[in-house]
């Protein structure tokens, strides 16, 4: 070959050296971005759940025009809702508006609002009002004197209609109720004829004695209260005869007027659902009180952070969560969920001359636009007319538009033990579809426990298997038999998860349930049978050892394995009987409240121990290979046993390495789908039970991010799940590998 031969072809090289590296910097790079461009999608996409409430002031406009949408109290959907009664001055019967015919289809009871009436005989008579007048509904009830009626307040819950009115002299309140007929349902409407009526629809009333300045009512839930403290009491269900209405459970002694470090209670509200109750103070505080269990006391859950300086004043609840709004008497408005007792937005809002006229504050119907209108006491002697429709009196003067499309969501509630009402303690809870009043549960540490807790378990039996093989392979083995035995150990990971999941979840769970007691004393008896008998092979006469060359040691192992199976099956019986009555599940559950399920953590960690345990091995072997030789035969040459070299020289040389790989099988582990998918049981809980199932970030994303609502809470809140994921992974596995790279001897090869 000439010399300009000789050139060209060193040119040419060069130049698909250069070509070379430039695709693969490229390649890399583009990786990166692809892997930038995830985290960031992930990032954009979960964001939204942290933003905090935004609100914006209504229009005149919009306020006209929901006065005149505004047919019917705004939580028309739900089976309670309140209605405040207007104080009508009428004279008598006949002064009354045209009083629709009781044939008359044109009054929609489910849309058009009811409200009370009073008469000049001092009774308070049930109206309907509609587009063509006001429908009577029902029979008048004969109301005791010494009521304060302009704080009488109607409720319509389930089939029971409920009229509260406090005494002038705020020493009591009077409770009647009327029972609706059956045939309506929740949103039933009264009849016209009472004569039509069934025996069981008579008015029933009840005096409550005590303090009742303030008083609240949702569903079963009634509480009154004062300056000092409040009173629980229980509603009874519809029934006839002299059983009583209401109940008394408790009181709650909440603050003393003579002491200025527990302010006096000046506002309460009941959320919906009727199972959580609001307590607003003199120094601008707000308690959250809730009923750990169905008809129990309620207990202090929390205080809120509520930024508010001056007597809470009024609060509004909300129709479709367990939000709530609460005003100062400087016009400083308050919006918070009383779930782990957050607060979501606080601004000025009203100027404190119009609070201290008096103000009610009003959700809509959707709970998107919050109204302020003036209180029947604020009120202008001109704006009760007698002529004046129900509609027109409570018409709103401000409100804001709310914009919280996710204000169950929030730091606290997806990382910290939150106290759901029904609960005996603040809990971590999965459940992210609420069921009839319960708040969506929306934890995210139990699934991330779940997570951590399988590859963990699923670790505990992968390293020693996968260290082990790769300490024989690497170092006792025959290079022959390496050649042989470490490929077949490698191809064990192109073995389908889902053939490893459906295995397990077929053949070994029922197994583990059906043989717990021999299982477990195999994962014992088995290793530490093992160890003896290596032990005692040692300190048998050399001839004997002679008999089996130390590279054969593991399949003279076998026949040892087999006894030591015989002997583990032979014995579980009478240990289980012997020291577990006979039932090791039973005991379990009868000594620590443990509960056995078949397909738990312990089986899923054997089915990801089998295959992580492929991985492991291969780098571990590849790690304990890369010791120079050098080390090894100058241990050697010292006198050093192949153990004594193994342990004091290899090990600690491949030790970054060893950690690389078990750091990578734990990356491995975490992001497993199939096998936990179909092994784990999927129930998200907190323990560190073997026996129970978990459930992982991968197998929550497989379950339910295909029904999950686009843009919704539930869609954003898995897209975080999968963000702690793709962070959690990225993270251990780019570590190992910068691990594995920087200690890797730069004089690599086997040793053996």
């Amino acid at each position: 070959m000439s010399a300009v031969d000789a050139s060209r072809m060193q040119r040419r090289r060069l130049r698909h050296d250069r070509l070379a590296s430039l695709w693969l910097t490229a390649a890399g790079l583009g990786v990166m971005v692809i892997v930038v461009v995830m985290l960031a999608y992930l990032v954009s996409v979960s964001w939204p759940l942290l933003k905090p409430a935004s609100v914006t002031s209504l229009p005149q406009q919009a306020l006209e025009q929901q006065a005149s949408d505004q047919q019917m109290p705004a939580a028309q959907t739900d089976p309670d809702w309140l209605s405040t009664l207007p104080d009508i001055p009428l004279a008598a019967r006949d002064g009354l508006p045209p009083v629709l015919a009781s044939d008359d289809s044109t009054a929609d009871s489910r849309t058009s609002p009811l409200a009370g009436v009073w008469l000049a005989d001092d009774r308070l008579q049930v109206v309907q009002q509609s587009a063509a007048g006001v429908r009577l509904r029902g029979s008048a009830i004969e109301v005791p004197a010494g009521l304060e009626r302009r704080q009488a307040s109607l409720v319509l819950s389930r089939d029971q209609l409920w009229l509260r009115i406090p005494y002038e002299e705020g020493d009591g309140l009077w409770l009647a109720r009327l029972t609706l007929s059956a045939s309506h349902g929740a949103a039933g409407a009264l009849e016209d004829d009472a004569a039509s009526q069934p025996p069981h629809s008579e008015w029933q009333q009840q005096w409550l004695p005590g303090t009742a300045r303030l008083s609240s009512q949702q569903g079963r839930l009634l509480v009154t209260a004062d300056r000092d403290g409040f009173t629980q009491w229980q509603l009874s269900e519809a029934s006839t005869g002299t059983k009583p209405l209401a109940r008394k459970l408790a009181h709650h002694a909440v603050s003393s007027s003579a002491s200025a470090s527990s302010p006096a209670i000046t506002a309460i509200s009941v959320l919906r659902g009727g199972r959580s109750l609001i307590v607003g103070d003199a120094a601008g505080g707000l308690s959250h009180y809730l009923l750990p269990a169905h008809a129990q006391p309620l207990v202090k859950a929390g205080v809120f952070d509520s930024d508010l300086s001056a007597p809470v004043v009024t609060m509004a609840a909300a129709h479709h969560s367990l939000g709530f709004a609460a005003l100062d008497a400087n016009g400083r408005l308050g919006l918070y969920l009383a779930t782990s007792e957050r607060r979501r937005q606080v601004l000025d809002w009203l100027d404190a001359a119009r609070v201290a006229a008096g103000v009610a504050l009003e959700f809509d119907n959707d709970d998107r636009r919050l109204l302020a209108s003036a209180t029947r006491e604020a009120r202008l002697p001109g704006q009760l007319a007698q002529d004046a429709p129900l509609g027109a009196l409570g018409k709103a003067y401000a409100g804001l538009a709310i914009h919280d499309p996710h204000q169950a969501v929030g730091l606290d509630a997806i990382f910290g033990k939150v106290w759901y009402e029904g609960r005996a303690a603040p809990e971590w809870i999965w459940q992210l579809e609420s069921t009839g009043t319960d708040e969506p549960r929306l934890s995210l540490v139990p699934i991330m426990w779940g997570t951590l807790k399988a590859a963990l378990v699923g670790l505990l039996f992968a390293v020693p298997l996968g260290l082990g093989c790769a300490i024989h392979v690497a170092c006792f083995m025959a290079p022959r038999q390496r050649s042989r035995i470490k490929p077949l150990l490698e191809m064990m990971e192109a073995l389908p998860t889902v053939v490893i999941g459906f295995i397990a979840a077929l053949v070994v769970a029922p197994f583990v349930e059906r043989e717990l007691m021999a299982v477990l004393l195999g994962l014992v008896l088995i290793p530490l049978g093992t160890m003896v008998a290596g032990f005692l092979w040692t300190l048998s006469p050399r001839v004997w050892r002679n008999l089996l060359p130390e590279n054969m040691a593991a399949f003279g192992l076998l026949p040892l394995l087999f006894v030591l199976l015989w002997l583990d099956v032979t014995i579980a019986g009478q240990v289980e009987q012997w020291w577990f009555d006979g039932d090791l599940r039973q005991w379990l559950f009868s000594h620590y409240g443990i509960d056995y399920a078949q397909r738990n953590t312990l089986v899923t960690g054997m089915a990801l121990g089998l295959a992580v345990m492929p991985t492991l091995f291969t780098l571990s072997e590849d790690a304990l290979s890369s010791v120079p030789r050098g080390l090894a035969a100058g241990s050697a040459a010292l006198g050093a046993t192949p153990w004594q070299s193994l342990r004091r020289v290899i090990l600690p040389a491949a030790a970054v390495g060893l950690f690389s790989a078990m750091m990578i099988g734990m990356g491995r582990a975490v992001g497993e789908t199939m096998i936990v998918l179909m092994v784990a049981g999927n129930t998200p809980l907190v323990d560190a039970s073997l026996f129970e199932g978990l459930r992982s970030l991968a197998a929550t994303l497989a379950i339910e991010l295909p029904e999950a609502e686009v843009g919704s809470s539930h869609y954003r809140l898995l897209f975080l799940a999968a963000l702690a994921l793709f962070v959690f992974t990225f993270v251990v596995n780019t570590l190992a590998e910068v691990l594995r790279q920087r200690f890797t001897p730069p004089n690599q090869g086997s040793w053996g």
